[in-house]
């Protein structure tokens, strides 16, 4: 929305954190994670000893520098700090010949948006490591105090998407990153193929992904059409899934000796890296580096990774992703603080959970929480009001039904609240593993 209008009457009044509306009780998300996969190949070969001082030196002199006054600075003045990463996968076709853009599905746009947006944090002490993604759709207020989607204030530059994020979410960030679908193409190309498991057959004429149910092992175009396919009922958060599992399976082979251990491959992967990454004047290789060393044992026992939760709305025609408030909140404060970001389940563990939500009179409460439960990926069960004894109030409360207190724990991580033992005198719908009692948060 470039017109710098507020949402229509018709639609609630909308809010980076969700819509503000009246209470209607009377009323019965490319990879351009290519980005993350770049910054830790450059941070896991620049770590190398043997190699160390030439890789750095290689890398630094291809980075290429902007600009972006909105970072906060670092304050290490009573010891190490926590590092914020703004991590960008920029959809520009820079660099790409006509040729090469048909090959891999990508049409004739010009100029850059942020096809993909993951926020990292380190923590101080190096002991945690936490990775958010931002779908590409997600409503937010630009300076001017008009809607947009996040993915077009990219535009504007890594300065106008630094400040927006800011503003919208309080968050710090330190350092900047980005990288294009050149960049990515070549990355892979030089690391060598990914293997990618898949439950289902993958088909996306846009993406041009063409994927058989089982194992592939994808190379560089395959990897691209995956990561860049938004095909199935999640859209972007189906996307930011499989961004995520690449990623995963991309440091996997970071990590694997073979790799790491061939001077050729090492120098050649930092040259593409290098050549295609784009960061903040101040994020040296040699910061990268120590950052690696300090938290190496961190990424070799896993990196949590999870989404932004929201739900989809349309607003004068437009479709967005609006941030569910409490969920995300929590998810933001608990980063902030250092913290890991609370336990989720895998994408299986959530489609095999069933959650129904008693909305206690608060009809559009209710249906903003089961899209947002749905758009995480968990499966909707029976709905209806509930009985009055559990009223939810002011707080969404979630419910463990014997036997499934760890899914409750999922479901409530997602809504950003708390879980309590469902009372034994209440019957949970048949067939649900959780029960949600919709509270006047859910529109906060």
């Amino acid at each position: 929305m470039g017109d710098g209008r507020r949402p229509s009457s018709a639609d609630p009044s909308i809010g980076p954190w969700g819509p503000t509306v009246q209470s209607e009780r009377k009323m019965s998300p490319i990879v351009r994670l290519l980005a993350v996969v770049g910054v830790a190949a450059l941070v896991a070969v620049a770590a190398i000893s043997t190699t160390g001082v030439l890789l750095v030196q290689r890398a630094e002199a291809s980075l290429t520098r902007v600009p972006v006054p909105q970072l906060d600075q670092i304050e290490d003045g009573n010891g190490p700090s926590a590092r914020h990463f703004l991590i960008v996968g920029s959809d520009s076709r820079a660099g790409l010949t006509a040729e090469e853009r048909r090959d891999l599905t990508l049409g004739s746009f010009e100029g850059q948006r942020a096809d993909t947006i993951i926020y990292v944090t380190i923590s101080a002490d190096r002991e945690t490591i936490s990775m958010i993604s931002l779908p590409r759709d997600l409503l937010v207020y630009d300076a001017n105090g008009r809607h947009r989607k996040i993915t077009d204030v990219f535009a504007g530059g890594a300065d106008d998407l630094v400040g927006v994020i800011q503003s919208n979410f309080g968050l710090p960030i330190n350092h900047y990153a980005s990288m294009s679908l050149g960049g990515f193409v070549e990355v892979v190309r030089t690391l060598g193929n990914v293997e990618i498991c898949l439950d289902a057959p993958l088909r996306d004429p846009k993406s041009g992904a063409d994927f058989d149910e089982g194992c592939h092992d994808m190379d560089a175009q395959q990897s691209l059409s995956y990561v860049r396919s938004r095909s199935g009922p999640l859209g972007d958060f189906d996307r930011i899934d499989r961004q995520q599992r690449f990623i995963q399976g991309m440091l996997g082979e970071l990590t694997d000796r073979r790799v790491l251990a061939d001077p050729v491959r090492l120098f050649q992967l930092v040259e593409d890296v290098a050549g295609s990454l784009e960061t903040d004047e101040d994020l040296t290789v040699n910061q990268m580096r120590i950052l690696a060393d300090d938290a190496r044992d961190v990424v070799t026992g896993g990196v949590p990774m999870t989404a932004v939760p929201g739900y989809n709305q349309t607003i004068d025609g437009v479709y967005y992703i609006i941030a569910y408030g409490p969920g995300a909140r929590d998810i933001f404060d608990t980063v902030r603080s250092g913290e890991p970001i609370r336990e989720r389940g895998t994408r299986d563990e959530r489609r095999d959970t069933v959650v129904s939500v008693w909305s206690g009179g608060r009809a559009t409460e209710q249906d903003i929480v089961v899209r947002t439960l749905s758009f995480g990926g968990f499966m909707p069960g029976g709905a209806g009001s509930g009985p009055e004894a559990l009223d939810a109030g002011d707080t969404t409360v979630v419910y463990a039904v014997p036997g499934n207190e760890e899914q409750a724990e999922w479901v409530a991580a997602t809504l950003g609240t708390t879980v309590e033992t469902l009372p034994d005198d209440v019957t949970p719908p048949e067939g649900a593993d959780v029960v949600v009692a919709v509270g006047d948060d859910a529109t906060s």
